[in-house]
């Protein structure tokens, strides 16, 4: 199993946790690389979004479906059924956006005992003090309680991540960058180069120590090995 996050160095004085993002990265990709990104139809052509109108009418028929299931996944089957019903409805019908790429792969995270991992909203700051959504959802890493807690995320409260803040954008085929890389990665979601990324913590469920242990049962091939 991964490395637990609160274990920072090795005992050769470099950190794990470029080893573990990678990790974490092989084992989403190779269960969902094939997923197929509703939003992402958007780039496309009107031609092109002509000749794939059947394949796009599905896929966000698919992805309006899962939605609907996972809102009344606690209700149904409490907290496990949350992240059973997420992982499975991905791992079955292949469709999902960002926020739902980037729930399992946190979720990953969790099952292999990376806990200080969340995901976040991108939003852009401009000179003048202005902001705006990116429309965007991602993986980061080590982002301090400070910023990351539970009236954070009821506030929603827009916070400036450190140059070094390391992400895991599974959306984007896995792509691993730090904040101060991250400007031209996100000018494809509108990011202008004289703007400021912010982050915007996400309130969702937290799997309880029990929901994590049915989870490795229930999906061994995400219990990653040294």
């Amino acid at each position: 199993m991964i490395n637990n996050f609160n274990n920072n160095f090795t005992f050769t004085g470099k950190s794990p946790l470029t080893k573990n993002i990678k990790l974490v990265k092989k084992a989403y990709m190779a269960e969902f690389r094939d997923v197929k990104k509703p939003a992402s139809f958007h780039q496309l052509s009107p031609k092109e979004q002509l000749e794939k109108a059947e394949e796009i009418k599905e896929a966000n028929m698919l992805l309006k479906v899962i939605r609907e299931f996972n809102k009344m996944s606690f209700a149904e089957g409490g907290n496990f059924e949350v992240f059973r019903r997420l992982i499975g409805m991905m791992k079955t019908f292949k469709v999902g956006n960002c926020a739902e790429i980037a729930e399992t792969g946190k979720t990953i995270c969790h099952m292999n005992g990376i806990k200080n991992s969340d995901i976040f909203t991108l939003h852009a700051k401009s000179k003048d003090g202005k902001t705006r959504p990116l429309d965007h959802t991602i993986i980061a890493f080590k982002v301090p309680k400070s910023k990351n807690n539970i009236t954070t995320k009821n506030n929603e409260t827009l916070f400036e991540p450190t140059p070094d803040t390391r992400i895991l954008d599974l959306y984007l085929d896995g792509k691993m960058i730090k904040v101060k890389d991250a400007k031209k990665v996100y000018s494809l979601f509108g990011l202008k180069v004289s703007e400021k990324l912010l982050f915007r913590p996400e309130r969702t469920y937290e799997p309880t120590v029990e929901t994590i242990e049915l989870l490795k049962k229930a999906y061994p091939q995400f219990v990653i090995k040294k």
